[in-house]
C-alpha cells in the first residue's frame, strides 16, 4: 500500500523549458475573462494570476499579501483583444471563445469608472473621478513588478501559427495524406525531385511514392522513396505503435514488390493500385504488394487494424478477386475493397461496390467491432448492383455524382449503404473514425439545401450553399449510418473540405482550401486571401450549430491542405502541398515548383483531451500558492504536467504518493495528468 506522503516541488522560473522553440516571449500581459472557468465573482484574471477583478474590487498580490481595492461597477469592456480566443475543457463542462485583452474598461451605468492597461507589463490604472484616482496613487507603491513575474520562458498567443516547414526539394514534391502517432506526423505523397530530403532512396524514374516522419517541432526524422521506372504515387497512409501502412497506384511494371505477398507482379493494363508496409522508427520497407488487375487500378484509401489492413479504391479491371459482398464487376469503374493480413500475404476477403456507372472508394476506417466503413461518390443509380440500402436515409441518389458510405462485417458482407448527396454535384474527399466511434466525411458540393437535408441540418452552423463554384462540407455519422450532424462551409467563390478529426468532447476540426474572399472568418491570423488558393481551418461544436474558429492561411500561390489533426499537447498539425515561396508562420521557402508542407497552430481548444474522463482520476485543488494533487490507489504513476497558459511546461512528475504537491508563483496554468489505464485529465488552475 502507498502510504499517503505530502511533499512539495518548488519551480525555478529561470530553468523553465519551452515545448517548441518557435513559441515567441512575452512581450505583453493580458487580462483573461472569465466565462465559467473561474469562481463567478471573477470578472477578469491577469496572465501572470496576480491582478483579479472581481465584480466589487481589484486585488491585486504583492509578495504574500493580497490587497484590495474596492469599486463601483456594472459593465465590463475589453479592448485590444488579443488575436485569438482560448477554449477550456474539464471533464464536465467547457469554457469557449474566452478571449484575452489588454485593456478593460469597467462602467457603471454606461460611464467609465475605471480603464487597466498594459503596456507590455506595466499596469496602468486610470479612474476618471478624482478622489477615486488619489485613492488608486496611494496603492501604486504596493504593486508587484510584473515584468519580473514572467521574464523567463514564458510565452503569449500573437497569433494561431507557431511553427512549420515545407516539405520538399529541387523539383515538385506533394503531401496526399498524413497520420499522427505515437508524438509524430507521419506524412505520404510523391515526388520528382532528383535529391528529396532525408530520403533512404534515390528517384528511380518519373514520379516515386514518398513516405516520411516529421517531429512535432517539424524536424524531419526520415523519409523513405519507393517506385520503379514509371510514376508512383501514395495518395493515402495508416499508422500504428508498430506499423506503418501505404497505398497507391503505380505505372512502374518494376515496382519493389517483396516475396510472398499476395500480388508480386504488375496485373497489366494503364496501371495498379499497391500497398507498402513500413518500419515507423526507421521508415525502412517490409513488405510491398501490387493490386491489380488488367485494366486500371488505383488505390486511395487504407486503414490498419489490430489483425488487418483495409485497402480501398477504384478499378476498371473486371477479373479481380472477389469473395464478400459484390463478387462481379458493376459497370464502367467500381469501387474495390481488400482486406489483408499485416504481412500483406493473405487475402482475407474482397469486394467490388458499385454500380453501372463511375464508383471510386476515397476513404475506409476500422470500427470497434471489426466492421469496416467505407466512404467514396459515384454517379451510379440505385439499381442493379445497389449502392444504398438498409436505411431510409440517403437511399436515393439525389443528382449525380454523389457521395456514398457504407458499413460491410467483419466477413466483408454489407451492413448497410447511403448515398450522401444534394440536388446537386458532391464528392466525399475524406473519411476518419473518431476514438469513439464517430464516423467523419468531408468533401464539396454546388448543391442547395433541400428538405431531405443530406449536406446540412437547419440549425447548423451554415446551414445553405454559399455560392460560386463549390462549398466545402463536414458531416457527422453514427455507426448505423444516420447522420449525427452536417454543415457547409465556405462563400461565394471555390471551396473544398479535405479532412476533419474530432477529440473526446465532440468538437471537430475540419482543413480545406478556398478562394472565397467573403469566407466567414473568426479569430483568425489572416483577415483575407494570399493567394489562388489559402487553408481554411475551422473549428465545430459537437452539435454542429457553431463554428467557433474560422483561420486563414498560404501565400501568394495555391495552398491546399489534405489532412489535420492534434499533436499530443493538443497543438494542431495541418500538412498538404503548396506552390507558394513563402507563407508565414512556416520557415524557410519552397525549394522547388511544388513543396509538402507541416503547418503547427495553437490548440483551439488548449486543453483538449483525446482520452474519456475516468471517475477514478485524481482530484486537483489549489491553496494560496499550491498546487495539490490527490491520487487514487489506480492511478499512482500517473504522470502529471503543468503549463503556463500559452505552452511553456514548467514541471512534470511521475505521481508515486497518494499526495503530491506543487509550489509554483502566482499564476494561470493548465494541468495535464495521464493515469496508467490511459485516462486523461486536463485542467485550468488558478494560483493566487
Amino acid at each position: 500500500m502507498v502510504m499517503a506522503q505530502i511533499f512539495c516541488w518548488c519551480i525555478g522560473f529561470l530553468t523553465l523549458s519551452t515545448i517548441f522553440d518557435v513559441i515567441p516571449h512575452l512581450h505583453t500581459q493580458h487580462f483573461i475573462e472569465n466565462r465559467g472557468q473561474w469562481d463567478r465573482r471573477i470578472v477578469a484574471v491577469s496572465a501572470s494570476g496576480t491582478v483579479v477583478v472581481e465584480r466589487d474590487g481589484l486585488l491585486y498580490k504583492t509578495g504574500e499579501r493580497w490587497r484590495r481595492i474596492p469599486l463601483d461597477f456594472d459593465t465590463t469592456i475589453g479592448l485590444s483583444a488579443a488575436a485569438a480566443a482560448v477554449n477550456y475543457y474539464f471533464p464536465h463542462r467547457s469554457a469557449e471563445g474566452v478571449r484575452m485583452f489588454t485593456a478593460l474598461v469597467l462602467q457603471r451605468q454606461g460611464r467609465p469608472v475605471v480603464t487597466l492597461s498594459w503596456q507590455g507589463t506595466q499596469l496602468t490604472i486610470h479612474a476618471e473621478d478624482t478622489q477615486l484616482q488619489q485613492a488608486l496613487d496611494t496603492h501604486r507603491e504596493h504593486f508587484p513588478p510584473f515584468g519580473a513575474l514572467r521574464s523567463s520562458g514564458t510565452a503569449e498567443i500573437t497569433a494561431w501559427g507557431i511553427g512549420g516547414r515545407f516539405v520538399g526539394s529541387s523539383g515538385r514534391d506533394s503531401i496526399a495524406a498524413m497520420a499522427i502517432a505515437d508524438g509524430s506526423v507521419f506524412v505520404c505523397g510523391w515526388t520528382d525531385s532528383p535529391s528529396f530530403p532525408g530520403a533512404s532512396g534515390t528517384s528511380s524514374g518519373g514520379r516515386d511514392a514518398f513516405v516520411a516522419k516529421v517531429t512535432p517541432d517539424g524536424t524531419l526524422q526520415w523519409a523513405t522513396l519507393i517506385g520503379g521506372t514509371s510514376d508512383d504515387v501514395a495518395y493515402s497512409l495508416s499508422v500504428r505503435s508498430d506499423l506503418v501502412a501505404i497505398a497507391g497506384m503505380t505505372r512502374s511494371t518494376n515496382f519493389p514488390t517483396t516475396a510472398g505477398v499476395v500480388q508480386a507482379t504488375y496485373g497489366g493494363g494503364d496501371a495498379d493500385g499497391f500497398a507498402v508496409l513500413l518500419n515507423p522508427s526507421t521508415g525502412t520497407r517490409q513488405a510491398a504488394t501490387y493490386i491489380g488487375g488488367d485494366g486500371s487500378d488505383a488505390m486511395r484509401a487504407v486503414a490498419l487494424g489490430s489483425q488487418r489492413l483495409a485497402i480501398g479504391g477504384s478499378t476498371t479491371s473486371a477479373a479481380l478477386p472477389a469473395t464478400a459482398h459484390q463478387q462481379q464487376f458493376g459497370g464502367v469503374q467500381d469501387g474495390y475493397i481488400t482486406v489483408l493480413n499485416t504481412q500483406l500475404s493473405n487475402r482475407i476477403w474482397s469486394s467490388y461496390y458499385g454500380g453501372r456507372g463511375f464508383d471510386d472508394i476515397r476513404g475506409c476506417g476500422w470500427l470497434s467491432d471489426g466492421s469496416l466503413v467505407i466512404a467514396g461518390i459515384t454517379n451510379s443509380p440505385n439499381t442493379a448492383q445497389a449502392i444504398a440500402t438498409g436505411l431510409g436515409e440517403g437511399s436515393q441518389r439525389m443528382a449525380p455524382p454523389d457521395g456514398f458510405l457504407a458499413r460491410l462485417d467483419a466477413n466483408g458482407q454489407r451492413l448497410w449503404g447511403r448515398y450522401y448527396g444534394s440536388d446537386g454535384q458532391d464528392s466525399i474527399t475524406h473519411l476518419s473514425i473518431s476514438p469513439r466511434g464517430d464516423i467523419l466525411v468531408t468533401g464539396f458540393t454546388n448543391g442547395t439545401n433541400t428538405a431531405q437535408s443530406f449536406i446540412a441540418d437547419a440549425q447548423a452552423a451554415q446551414n445553405n450553399f454559399a455560392g460560386g463554384e463549390s462549398d466545402g462540407f463536414i458531416a457527422v455519422l453514427r455507426p448505423d449510418g444516420t447522420r449525427q450532424w452536417g454543415s457547409y462551409y465556405g462563400g461565394s467563390g471555390a471551396d473544398r473540405c479535405t479532412g476533419a478529426a474530432m477529440d473526446a468532447q465532440g468538437y471537430v476540426l475540419v482543413t480545406g482550401w478556398t478562394t472565397s474572399t467573403d469566407l466567414e472568418l473568426r479569430h483568425s491570423d489572416n483577415s483575407a486571401l494570399a493567394g489562388a488558393e489559402d487553408i481554411m481551418v475551422g473549428f465545430f461544436s459537437p452539435d454542429g450549430t457553431r463554428r467557433i474558429a474560422s483561420l486563414l492561411y498560404g501565400g501568394s500561390g495555391s495552398d491546399l491542405p489534405v489532412g489535420i489533426g492534434f499533436l499530443p499537447d493538443s497543438s494542431l498539425a495541418v500538412v498538404g502541398t503548396t506552390t507558394s515561396t513563402s507563407f508565414p508562420p512556416l520557415s524557410g521557402n519552397n525549394a522547388g515548383a511544388m513543396d509538402g508542407f507541416f503547418l503547427r497552430l495553437q490548440s483551439l481548444g488548449i486543453l483538449s483531451a483525446s482520452p474519456s474522463v475516468s471517475s477514478a482520476l485524481p482530484a486537483i485543488t489549489t491553496a494560496g500558492s499550491q498546487l495539490r494533487i490527490i491520487s487514487p490507489q489506480e492511478c499512482i504513476g500517473a504522470t502529471v504536467h503543468v503549463y503556463l497558459l500559452h505552452g511553456v511546461l514548467v514541471a512534470h512528475h511521475t505521481l508515486d504518493h497518494e499526495e503530491t504537491v506543487f509550489c509554483l508563483p502566482p499564476g494561470v496554468y493548465a494541468v495535464t495528468l495521464q493515469c496508467p489505464s490511459g485516462a486523461v485529465l486536463r485542467q485550468l488552475v488558478l494560483l493566487r
